[in-house]
């Protein structure tokens, strides 16, 4: 009886280990179709400029067949440089305008 009991453990051990490697494997495998996410439609942007005083600027700039454009924020004098100001912020693909005025619907 013994015996018995230890053999059918070490079976159900021995299949809880195969199955639990199948799942792992099947978690790992990748996509073979690819993705496309909101996320690819913005673009964090970086760039220095000669010292100034301005508070944001808008941009438009053209990376891997897309045209990006936005508003980037000065975050103060570049590291290093301090005749250079520092912007970031992120573009979003499309067709901006930098002043496009919403005017509120009439009742």
């Amino acid at each position: 009886m013994n015996k018995f009991k230890m053999l059918s453990l070490s079976l159900v051990a021995a299949m809880s280990f195969g199955v639990s490697a199948n799942f792992s494997s099947v978690q790992a495998a990748e996509s073979l179709v690819p993705e496309v996410s909101v996320a690819s439609d913005k673009l964090e942007y970086s760039t220095t400029v000669p010292r100034t005083s301005t508070t944001s600027m808008w941009v438009s700039v053209a990376h891997n067949g897309k045209i990006y454009s936005g508003y980037i924020y000065n975050r103060g004098l570049a590291y290093g440089d301090t005749n250079k100001s520092y912007f970031t912020g992120t573009l979003r693909v499309g067709p901006y305008a930098p002043n496009a005025i919403v005017e509120p619907e009439e009742l």
